[in-house]
């Protein structure tokens, strides 16, 4: 078979990652022959089909020249420790380049090593890509959706799926979660969207490769067409050109994010995880390894440096680039992941180029995430609004610690605690309420009532506006949510524990954990029976004693003026937990308050 027959037997979906060069021209043939040596390194024999830049002008007049490379590999089989001698899997590997002088495209399968070739050119304007498919008859059937907020217990990536998620989804919230992946139709015609790099698949049959070509012109007919105009996607939160700002902008603080390689790891797509020092390798447990990396921290700038502490990774530190934002480590640099399809790749360049982080600025309207810059003005643009959650409390300006202290003769919460606060304002509110502090807790304090089930989060700190404190605050009642409406299986946890006296300190105290209610039995009956009640409402209460509203409003209000003051990188911290606070509660149908002081 010659190579044109070769060619013309390649049958493919019409799926391609489209870019945007800096610099007009066509890449050089010696370009396209470094990009396949590198797609190809692995490779077990000879190409089986190479075609080096080819001429093509299609009916509109356009010109495109095509370049394609097929091979063969072998990796070793997942269900296999040890490589034995005719247990490899073979696989076929594609690659084609279809070069449009302002634009190219890439189809391809099997194909890795090639991402620094790929940040020569730029992927597709965020408002292009949610607008090409855009006029009155588009419906939104899928939606993959990854959320900004930097609480690190909030929900990471949600799905959503319907005939047209539009008639049934509120915009209300959106702009708290970035669109990673859509799918949506128009008229006949459905194509998957992947803005995250710049993909768009047409779903339909595998057609010939020059169908291929064809559809890629008119792509880029469209592409180069396109008005970008507002619809349903705009909801999303919307990038900004981080040129246009990375000089200005000073990162305060970073949240890792991990999901990806969790994901890959749980579908067997990881093969191990090692340190390679001096050429010697050592096996390492990777989930235990990221334990202690998904995490929110503070960044410390010293003299341009911009340095994460963490406690094993000493040299961690945020590169603020001319068009994206990285992290660098020398440490982490030789510490290696080895994917079943045998390519190998260093832990920090994975997280890099999977933009495994979030990263807030010391201007609080920013907020990076996903390779893109982005700017909430509603942070700071309706302060009246966002205090409406805040609750103050004189009560609580006495109160210095968040469970006082015990002895075996404790009956009562000492009157110094957050926790006698949270039973003496709000346990007449309640049928039941009932302590349930440690021992795998859904909550400090747990209150219901035929119209409501609500759970009290308590967190004490001496500093004031201490956004670690508020981080942990925040952790938890994103953690419990779920609980609020538990399954009638997790109760079984509960009924000892909320029969016996309150434990702490080593002391065995007399203080009842139900505090209003006979027992356990009759709690447990009553919660099961109400949380299926279809107007049953949801409350979140966090208490604390460490930020005051009226002082919160002043800050905020300075923020807003862009003025400095003493507690600023922990106010924007605090503003990003809240937004991301409100954003989750929403989602999951609950309100939430924050009981402060005045």
């Amino acid at each position: 078979m010659t190579n044109d027959e070769k060619l013309k037997n390649l049958i493919l979906h019409e799926n391609a990652y489209f870019f945007k060069k800096d610099n007009i021209g066509f890449l050089s043939k010696a370009k396209v022959l470094q990009i396949f040596k590198a797609a190809s390194e692995d490779k077990k024999s000879q190409n089986l089909l190479k075609v080096e830049p080819i001429l093509e002008i299609f009916d509109n007049g356009r010109e495109a020249k095509y370049s394609v490379i097929v091979f063969k590999y072998e990796k070793k089989a997942p269900f296999i420790d040890e490589p034995v001698d005719k247990w490899e899997e073979w696989k076929l590997a594609f690659l084609c380049i279809v070069d449009f002088e302002e634009y190219i495209v890439i189809s391809r399968r099997n194909i890795s090593n090639i991402s620094e070739y790929l940040e020569d050119f730029q992927p597709l304007d965020y408002s292009v890509l949610t607008s090409i498919f855009l006029d009155e008859n588009t419906t939104y059937e899928k939606f993959t959706m990854d959320n900004i907020s930097i609480a690190p217990n909030a929900m990471r990536q949600k799905m959503l799926e319907s005939t047209n998620l539009q008639d049934i989804l509120s915009g209300l919230g959106l702009q708290t979660y970035t669109l990673s992946n859509a799918r949506i139709r128009q008229g006949d015609q459905q194509v998957g969207l992947a803005l995250k790099t710049s993909r768009i698949n047409n779903l339909g049959e595998k057609k010939d490769i020059f169908s291929l070509f064809r559809w890629a012109n008119n792509m880029v007919t469209l592409i180069e067409n396109c008005q970008p105009t507002e619809g349903f996607l705009n909801s999303f939160a919307k990038p900004i050109n981080f040129n246009d700002y990375s000089s200005s902008l000073t990162p305060n603080a970073i949240l890792i994010t991990l999901s990806k390689l969790y994901s890959d790891f749980e579908a067997s797509k990881i093969r191990r995880c090692f340190i390679k020092y001096k050429d010697k390798e050592k096996n390492i447990n990777l989930l235990r390894f990221l334990k202690g990396f998904e995490a929110y921290m503070e960044i410390v700038q010293d003299a341009g440096v911009y340095s994460i502490p963490h406690s094993s990774i000493d040299d961690l530190r945020v590169s603020k680039n001319l068009k994206s934002i990285t992290l660098q480590s020398q440490k982490l640099s030789n510490i290696y992941i080895e994917y079943e399809n045998n390519f190998t790749q260093r832990i920090l360049a994975s997280i890099n180029s999977n933009n495994s982080f979030i990263v807030t600025f010391e201007d609080a309207e920013f907020i990076y995430t996903n390779r893109k810059l982005f700017k909430d003005s509603r942070l700071l643009g309706n302060i009246d609004a966002l205090l409406q959650i805040f609750l103050p409390f004189t009560g609580l300006q006495t109160k210095s610690s968040e469970k006082g202290v015990f002895n075996a003769q404790s009956v009562e919460f000492s009157t110094d605690s957050i926790f006698e606060f949270t039973e003496n304002e709000f346990l007449d509110n309640y049928d039941y309420f009932v302590c349930d502090d440690l021992s795998r807790e859904w909550a400090d304090f747990i209150g219901i009532s035929d119209s409501e089930i609500a759970f009290f989060h308590a967190k004490s700190s001496d500093k004031i506006f201490s956004a670690s404190a508020f981080q942990d605050v925040v952790g938890q009642a994103l953690k419990n949510l779920g609980n609020l409406l538990p399954t009638d299986n997790q109760f079984s946890i509960k009924e000892n524990i909320w029969n016996d006296n309150y434990n702490n300190h080593g002391y065995n105290t007399q203080i009842a954990r139900i505090r209003t209610g006979q027992n356990s039995a009759d709690l447990i009956s009553y919660y099961k029976k109400i949380k299926s009640y279809p107007n049953i409402e949801k409350n979140i209460y966090l208490v604390i004693n460490f930020i005051s509203k009226s002082d919160l409003e002043n800050n905020l209000i300075k923020l807003q003026n862009g003025e400095d003051f003493k507690e600023r990188n922990e106010v924007i911290q605090i503003l990003w937990f809240i937004s991301s606070l409100i954003a989750s509660c929403t989602d999951a149908g609950t309100h939430v308050f924050i009981c402060c002081k005045p």
